[in-house]
């Protein structure tokens, strides 16, 4: 008797396990796509992200007092400047609306360029793009297919971005 009920239990939970992993797929970003946005500007101007493509894109979450995200962004900052002219763009999104405030002092003592937009939740935007850590960003083709999505900061990762970008402006052979 006992071992029957073993055995129910086991299928139980492998029923269980099927159904989480099933359902885990729905939080998973298409490879083919990249959900659509729709935010503002620090000075109010609506942005999409029709806005940013046809070329190929890098979409970064941050907030402002992100330690590993000031330990990368000088580097995102030249990775732009050196490729903006080429087919290539850059946006931040703010994931911390509670620092919506501190992004322009922020900008001008860095010297960043780069348009960096609000007006999303931190529960929207984890839902929406899996956000686990900042920075996170997603690589975009010119008609918006997730390239590459890079979480997190490491020494080094921004010569990982840098290759994959100059990839993306590549000419298709």
């Amino acid at each position: 008797m006992r071992a029957k009920k073993l055995r129910r239990g086991g299928v139980w939970f492998f029923c269980a396990l099927a159904i989480t992993l099933l359902l885990a797929q729905n939080y998973v970003l298409p490879k083919e796509g990249f959900k659509p946005f729709a935010l503002k500007t620090l000075e109010g101007s609506p942005k999409t992200l029709q806005d940013y493509l046809n070329r190929a894109t890098l979409v970064t979450f941050f907030f402002p007092t992100c330690g590993y995200c000031n330990g990368e962004f000088p580097h995102l900052q030249k990775i732009y400047d050196k490729y903006k002219d080429q087919g290539f763009s850059l946006v931040s999104i703010n994931i911390m609306p509670d620092q919506n405030s501190l992004i322009a002092d922020w900008l001008s003592s860095h010297q960043y360029k780069f348009p960096v937009l609000i007006g999303a939740t931190l529960e929207a935007l984890q839902k929406d793009y899996d956000l686990r850590a900042t920075p996170t960003h997603f690589l975009l083709d010119s008609k918006g297919k997730v390239l590459l999505k890079q979480t997190g900061y490491k020494a080094g990762d921004e010569k990982i971005l840098e290759d994959k970008i100059q990839k993306a402006l590549s000419p298709a052979s």
